[in-house]
């Protein structure tokens, strides 16, 4: 009897120790079900002819978030170009088989416009470039943070950045054929990772898809270039 005991108070030992570093604080009747990542590409042009000073260089003007801080979806990798001998002949044949997303019943991205232009040194809106769909049986929370950021990584990569730099990108959400007021409920997407922060909520049985408004600031310093974000969208039954 004694060491039934002392296993029990040992597994719920583990248990409060595993809800304490998962980097979100959860009840026993929270859970996730689904995430989902939403990329955005942003092109940082300049603010007027001969204003811009370039500050870093990257082949092609184009800057792709740094490996170390900010881990890209392998879906929105580059894709890879494998060459040919000049000797080969004719096309090969390459056959893709996609498979549906089960919980994509649940939560799943509605692209509009995901293609962002920002001149630097200013902040501009862009109502609804994206939408979210969310339901569940129960009642539920949609929340959000900048994709592979944290509270230990380095400064991070523009417009996204890294905890405790700000991010230069900010969300508002109204609900669909609404017109958002501009810099009036705008919150800067979160970038220390979980748990984020509350995008909306559903009650249980609800289905709903709220538009995302998205105002980027670029600094004047910004290079000329493109520029990926990512958010990450998490479904949680309460």
């Amino acid at each position: 009897m004694r060491r039934t005991k002392l296993l029990g108070l040992a597994a719920l030992g583990f248990i409060a120790c595993a809800v304490a570093f998962s980097g979100k604080t959860v009840s026993a009747l929270e859970t996730v079900i689904t995430s989902k990542e939403v990329p955005l590409t942003i092109i940082v042009v300049a603010a007027s002819p001969g204003a811009y000073v370039p500050s870093r260089k990257f082949p092609g003007g184009v800057q792709v978030a740094d490996i170390s801080s900010y881990d890209v979806p392998m879906g929105i990798r580059q894709p890879v170009v494998i060459g040919q001998s000049s000797g080969q002949q004719g096309h090969a044949v390459v056959t893709f088989k996609t498979k549906p997303d089960p919980t994509a019943t649940y939560l799943h991205e509605v692209p509009i416009n995901t293609t962002l232009t920002a001149p630097q040194g200013a902040t501009t809106y862009f109502p609804c470039p994206y939408e979210m769909y969310a339901y569940y049986t129960t009642t539920y929370n949609v929340t959000d943070w900048g994709y592979g950021t944290s509270t230990t990584a380095t400064t991070g990569t523009f417009p996204v950045l890294n905890y405790p730099t700000n991010s230069d990108i900010a969300w508002d959400v109204t609900a669909v054929g609404a017109t958002p007021a501009p810099g009036a409920h705008y919150t800067l997407y979160s970038n220390s990772g979980a748990p984020g922060q509350t995008a909306f909520s559903g009650t249980a049985g609800e289905k709903q898809t709220q538009c995302l408004n998205v105002a980027v600031t670029v600094p004047l310093s910004q290079a000329v270039g493109t520029y990926t974000a990512v958010i990450q969208y998490n479904l949680y039954s309460t």
